[in-house]
């Protein structure tokens, strides 16, 4: 009897467990394939008093519903090839531009206007799911922008806010060739296809722009995005052939960061925007084919160079840290000492300003440093210094020995880890004498911001995304040298 009872006892706790395994993965929501996304247009402070559209097949207009966000339904079709959209006290209007006659009048409160372009004048779908390019037609902005998917229009105060409900391959499609060149390698366009992707599907995920009611905006505090314009057949075949392609770690989409150039090496997620290590897949990773000594990339090496007073006066007022400088300094800048580099990425980490008055302040993480002297570093990965004069006898094959200065800011130092730039006040010598130090005699008025690579430094460089594909490197490939320990998956086996 005994033994029957606990064969009934372990029976049960089997069918327990596992009808607690089929719930937990009946709760666990994935995407779909080619999923909608809300991108913001127009929208907060720049609402506009109207805004006008066109479309040579004429107008489908609807709404939105507020609990079914990504359902389109229909409501009449206007042969119009060009509407305007503004506010009619708290309701939206839409009207000829031509000769301002209302059109039609939208006064739904638990909806929203939303307008397609239609496919064709004789085709007006009841209720629409996908907003694609192939199931709706073009709208063009007074940008020349042109867009697929529908519109949705918000009142807000005086103005009318514009979000693009759009396919995500479409709305892809209009990042590629405004985010990189559309004449790279074919591998690189794929590679970036998807960094891309995986970035929409990983917002949407968290929610950025939630409280605007969109999940991402169309510039680059997300993704730049102005629609298909650009778009050329070699970056559509890229998106096309990547479809539904998105990179993971752990099951979930990634923060597929990028930037322009990292000047051999990126940086560390923390390191760039501070906390601790939460993204592994962020971390430094070396980059010995990025080009970046290549003369013909205007933002691979820079050097720039500002008085005390002029750098004083932007800290102040223009920096984007300016209040913090503000609040500090009140003098020109007599000092800037480089306190903290990046493990790894030797990215400046901390640097500290001191005015003529003594006053200092200090700035923590890599892309604030850029940030606050961002007139004259496109990226933490440099050094700032005022160059040293130093006296040297210069013996070279087309003069005779010569007597004459050289600053530490235009000398560099050739020795087994290639060319290097002078130390700002001090040189290394080595004689019959053995090694010596030589200081400087006389220090630069200037201040000189000396770099490599362009932007925060995180992720994905795209200078060198190219690089790697003009070697050779498949797109996979590319990825994961940027991304470290991630795969590359199909968006239906992504949690949401």
């Amino acid at each position: 009897m005994k033994s029957n009872k606990i064969k009934f006892i372990v029976f049960y706790l089997v069918l327990l467990l596992n009808f607690l395994n089929v719930s937990a993965e009946s709760q666990t929501e994935y995407f779909r394939t080619n999923p909608s996304i809300k991108v913001g247009l127009i929208f907060g402070n720049g609402a506009r008093a109207s805004f006008q559209t066109t479309s040579e097949t004429g107008f489908i207009i609807g709404y939105v519903r507020f609990d079914e966000p990504d359902v389109f339904y229909s409501q009449c079709y206007l042969d119009n090839k060009k509407i305007s959209v503004s506010p009619n006290n708290s309701n939206l209007k839409i009207i000829n531009p031509d000769d301002n006659k209302i059109l039609y009048e939208h006064t739904g409160q638990n909806s929203n206007l939303a307008v397609i372009a239609a496919k064709s004048p004789q085709e007006l779908p009841q209720r629409l799911t996908e907003f694609s390019s192939g199931t709706t037609g073009f709208k063009t902005t007074p940008a020349n922008n042109i867009y697929a998917g529908a519109f949705i229009y918000r009142a807000s105060g005086n103005g009318v806010e514009v979000i693009n409900l759009v396919s995500l391959d479409d709305y892809i499609k209009g990042v590629v060739p405004y985010e990189i060149s559309p004449n790279w390698e074919t591998e690189a366009l794929k590679a970036f296809s998807i960094a891309a992707r995986s970035y929409a599907v990983q917002t949407i995920g968290r929610n950025r722009h939630a409280s605007e009611g969109f999940a991402i905006c169309n510039a680059t505090h997300c993704q730049l995005f102005m629609g298909s314009r650009n778009a050329t057949d070699k970056t559509n075949a890229a998106v096309d052939d990547t479809r539904d392609l998105v990179i993971t770690y752990e099951g979930k989409a990634i923060e597929a960061v990028y930037h322009s150039s990292s000047g051999g090496v990126t940086e560390n997620h923390n390191d760039a925007w501070g906390g601790e290590m939460r993204l592994p897949y962020l971390s430094s990773v070396q980059l010995p084919f990025e080009d970046y000594t290549n003369p013909r990339r205007n933002n691979a090496m820079w050097t720039n160079s500002v008085s005390p007073r002029e750098l004083y006066d932007y800290l102040i007022n223009e920096s984007p840290q300016s209040a913090l400088f503000k609040n500090n300094l009140n003098s020109p800048v007599a000092e800037i000492k480089i306190e903290q580099r990046s493990p790894g990425s030797n990215y400046i980490k901390r640097v500290t300003v001191i005015d003529a008055n003594g006053n200092s302040v200090s700035v923590l993480n890599s892309d604030r440093v850029r940030q606050a002297f961002s007139r004259y570093a496109n990226s933490a990965n440099m050094d700032i210094f005022r160059p040293g004069k130093f006296n040297a006898f210069i013996i070279s094959a087309e003069t005779q020995a010569l007597n004459q200065d050289i600053e530490s800011g235009q000398t560099y130092i050739l020795s087994a880890n290639g060319l290097t730039r002078a130390a700002p006040n001090e040189l290394t010598v080595m004689s019959a004498n053995g090694i010596s130090t030589v200081h400087a005699y006389e220090t630069g008025a200037n201040f000189v911001f000396d770099g490599k690579g362009w932007g925060h430094g995180v992720g994905m460089s795209q200078w060198a995304t190219q690089d790697m594909a003009l070697l050779g490197y498949k797109y996979d490939e590319i990825i994961k040298t940027f991304y470290t320990g991630v795969s590359i998956a199909r968006i239906t086996s992504v949690i949401k």
